[in-house]
């Protein structure tokens, strides 16, 4: 049998490597195995010059399968953070409205009894199993569940591995530590300025130096900043991105076992202690974020699905007045002290590090959950919390969060973006078995589309007050540098995006559209509006969603934004984004208008993703 010949049509990515390509698209079966990127470009990239800038992404994609191996291996251990389940009591159900959203609760396992996490992903997670690489018998945690981890087939992983922190740790970790605080927070989230009544900042620091966890994944996230974004020109750049890429896979590797070793210890206690599982929880959040700004591939769904799982045992242990989640008992169980509610007319309150920690998460936590259903094609996990950790409503003493002081943008156009996925779902099982009404479809999102317009016509008030502008001055003000208030804009950027997603479920693909083409038209001015390209970092899913509806003569400008970012395109999933819309664009005149929508585009690069 004569030999087989290599492929010369394959991607960009295999013919640098030198390696035999079977052209699948969107992504190779040698580029997919390997979790690297697939450059399958019809037209020949500017850096196959057969000079430096092809030996530089070569270095590049030598550093990615390196990165890939060790992820993979995370992959592994990470699985079984929740490896058995035993539960003693079955979950009680926050409000009758879960059993309309989630379907009836499956009897519990019996205390012991093992639970596959494909099996608990397959009922939450659409295609959870095709491109996430599970092994047999890892089980997931349930609320109300006890999270344990059995070590076998992990020897390797003794606590003797974790170095214990101390005031002799490298020099070089704690300057990383350094750089995540000055640096790659406010990168990752510029419009987190909690006043210095509620403890400023200074709760990451606490948390770093005592979670191991969270110490060894900022570290991880600092190191990749400095490999993506120059510090230096030149080749002292490529050897600071080189030391970098050896720092963040030790790093990476000493979070996950931290974490397993947490949890373990979490397993091991009758009762787990409030204290410990948030810290878990936040460690598996912070796993999450790292997932997907340094690789985004399916695994984030197995994070994000633990995370959710740990939230909510949390809420049903600790947190529950009566049927009602209440966020401030959490809380206040957070505090070695009394606990300061907030009401009407005070609106800051003192807070400690464990309190702020568990804010921000469940915060970060509840995003995430909403924005994965838009491309998982489901209802957001968390929505029955939503009425009473997102509201604006003060009463009983209950604390809500309010989005805009972590994300930048107000509750209500997010908690619209939820509805409209599961507008989305109903719609598609509706049609599925036959049943669907369009007058009853058009007649739920008039509702929905009516509070979209409502919410913007309120932001265009003089009267209107940002959750900046409300708070109290204080002397110290006067000498600190005041973040520009951009919570308005923000705030209509995911609206207009959520027009446009609320179209598409309701009249299918139609981006000539005349209602379609305003809102894309809108958006693209408000992008360049914003007062720095940086901010585009943290509106990739509406950029991406004005992008793949946006008319030939439009690309450009969205490729201009995207290259306006400069090295920050590459932290984090902006230049997925691209890469989803560019696959969108290169189908125009060939997508079936009925079947195609956002869910579609989101998973068009071979697997789904979340743009956060």
């Amino acid at each position: 049998m004569p030999p087989q010949r290599k492929s010369f049509t394959g991607c960009w990515t295999c013919r640098i490597r030198h390696k035999k390509c079977d052209e699948a698209t969107p992504i190779c079966t040698p580029c997919r195995a390997l979790e690297i990127t697939c450059h399958h470009d019809r037209t020949k990239p500017d850096w196959m010059d057969n000079g430096q800038r092809q030996q530089d992404m070569t270095d590049r994609v030598k550093i990615e399968i390196k990165r890939g191996a060790t992820r993979r291996r995370g992959t592994r251990r990470i699985q079984a953070i929740v490896q058995t389940i035993a539960d003693d009591s079955s979950i009680d159900h926050v409000t009758e409205q879960d059993n309309t959203i989630r379907g009836r609760v499956s009897p519990r396992p019996a205390p012991g009894q093992a639970s596959g996490i494909l099996e608990s992903a397959e009922s939450v997670l659409p295609d959870a199993t095709a491109q996430t690489h599970c092994s047999p018998g890892v089980g997931i945690p349930t609320p109300g569940s006890s999270v344990s981890l059995t070590t076998r087939n992990f020897d390797n992983l003794q606590d003797s591995n974790v170095p214990n922190l101390s005031l002799s740790q490298d020099e070089r970790e704690l300057t990383l530590v350094m750089t995540y605080l000055d640096h790659v927070f406010p990168v990752l989230f510029p419009f987190y300025h909690p006043s210095i009544l509620e403890g400023g900042r200074s709760w990451m620091l606490v948390l770093i130096m005592k979670n191991r966890a969270i110490y060894h994944t900022i570290i991880s996230l600092a190191s990749f900043f400095f490999s993506v974004v120059p510090m230096l020109s030149g080749s002292e750049n490529r050897i600071c991105a080189s030391m970098t890429s050896e720092e963040l896979q030790k790093q990476a590797d000493l979070a996950i076992k931290t974490i397993l070793r947490d949890s373990r210890e979490l397993s091991n206690q009758e009762e787990q202690p409030l204290r410990e599982s948030a810290d878990l929880m936040g460690n598996v959040v912070q796993l999450l974020s790292f997932e997907v700004i340094i690789a985004p591939t399916q695994n984030w769904q197995m994070h994000l699905n633990v995370a959710i799982v740990l939230f909510e045992q949390i809420f049903q242990r600790y947190g529950m007045e009566g049927s009602a989640p209440t966020l401030s008992k959490v809380l206040a169980q957070l505090s070695d002290g009394p606990f300061g509610v907030v009401s009407p007319d005070v609106t800051v309150t003192l807070c400690t590090a464990d309190q702020a920690s568990f804010r921000f998460f469940s915060a970060i936590l509840l995003v995430n959950d909403i924005i994965s259903s838009t491309s998982l094609e489901q209802a957001p996990r968390l929505q029955k919390y939503h009425q009473y950790l997102l509201t604006g409503d003060f009463k009983n003493g209950h604390v809500p969060l309010q989005l805009e002081d972590f994300v930048g943008h107000e509750n209500w156009v997010l908690l619209l973006i939820g509805e409209i996925s599961s507008l989305d779902v109903w719609k598609k099982e509706m049609k599925k078995s036959g049943a669907l009404s369009m007058m009853q479809l058009v007649q739920k999102a008039s509702d929905i589309d009516r509070r979209l317009r409502s919410g913007c016509a309120d932001l265009n008030r003089p009267e209107h007050t940002s959750r900046m502008k409300s708070k109290p001055t204080i002397p110290i003000a006067f000498f600190l540098y005041q973040p520009l208030d951009t919570s308005a804009a923000l705030t209509k950027i995911w609206a207009y995006a959520a027009h446009l997603y609320l179209y598409t479920v309701v009249s299918g693909w139609q981006p000539a559209s005349a209602e379609v083409k305003d809102n894309v038209a809108k958006l693209i001015i408000a992008f360049g509006d914003l007062p720095s390209p940086a901010l585009l970092r943290t509106l990739v899913w509406p950029f991406c969603v004005a992008g793949c509806l946006a008319d030939a003569h439009q690309e450009s400008a969205f490729r201009d934004m995207v290259t306006s970012m400069g090295p920050l395109q590459r932290f984090g999933t902006m230049r997925l984004a691209l890469r989803i819309m560019e696959d969108v664009w290169s189908r125009r005149g060939k997508i079936d208008t009925d079947s195609w929508d956002i869910a579609a585009c989101l998973r068009c690069v071979g697997h789904r993703v979340l743009l956060v």
